[in-house]
């Protein structure tokens, strides 16, 4: 593994915490009430889009299990391009996508 791509992986990681952290104990109606978390969690969810896109196309292809298409496509899907914030896509983001590829990254760092 490349030194930038373990980088990258530390910088998901990261961002997957940070997106806990906002959001934890939250129901989706809380979630959906506070558009203050929801911007801080889009803010994260471009985090992990950008260092998603870094990592090389060798270490993709040596780690195939990991969702790298979906994660970028993701984003957006969730911030659509009229900047509009899908929130139910968001939802099932932090719910469902986000723990499994912390899992599959904590594996490899």
């Amino acid at each position: 593994m490349k030194q930038d791509d373990n980088a990258y992986l530390r910088h998901i990681l990261i961002a997957i915490n940070q997106i806990e952290h906002y959001t934890r104990g939250m129901s989706e109606s809380e979630f959906l009430s506070r558009p203050m978390v929801q911007d801080a969690v889009v803010r994260q969810i471009e985090v992990v889009d950008e260092a998603a896109r870094s990592i090389s196309t060798e270490f993709q292809s040596l780690h195939p299990k990991l969702p790298w298409a979906k994660t970028i496509i993701a984003r957006r899907k969730i911030v659509r391009e009229d900047f509009e914030v899908n929130t139910a896509l968001l939802w099932n983001a932090i719910q469902d996508d986000l723990p499994l590829l912390k899992q599959l990254i904590k594996k490899l760092v």
